[in-house]
């Protein structure tokens, strides 16, 4: 299969590997050098890559990563999995609930006491 022949200046296929026309008289009519045109395109070419990245990230970002996406991949596991990739924030959501439990014990004994007093005190 042969080699496709590309305009050395805007890197697109051309009869021959030429520059097009538009390059050699059409560009002076805007103002612009062939080296300007150059640069121009590569940037273009850069950027279209770039975008290009990040579409196929995106895409793969969209397809499901859980238990169901792989059928090889039993509930179980992924439950499993799950549990230990957070188990250091339950632990630290443990130890924060003990201690406010602790702090709090001795708020809602009184609150409760006198709820029991305000029981017997209504009904004399």
């Amino acid at each position: 299969m042969a080699e496709m022949k590309r305009c050395p200046i805007c890197l697109t296929e051309s009869v021959g590997g030429k520059p097009h026309e538009w390059h050699k008289s059409g560009h002076k009519k805007k103002g612009y050098t062939t080296d300007q045109i150059s640069n121009m395109v590569k940037e273009v070419l850069e950027q279209n890559q770039i975008k290009a990245i990040i579409c196929e990230a995106v895409d793969l970002a969209r397809q499901p990563t859980d238990w169901r996406s792989n059928p090889k991949k039993s509930r179980k596991k992924y439950h499993r999995e799950y549990y230990w990739r957070h188990v250091v924030i339950r632990r630290q959501q443990r130890v924060t609930s003990k201690m406010m439990r602790k702090k709090l014990k001795p708020l809602i004994d009184d609150l409760c006491h006198a709820v029991d007093l305000g029981r017997i005190s209504a009904t004399w």
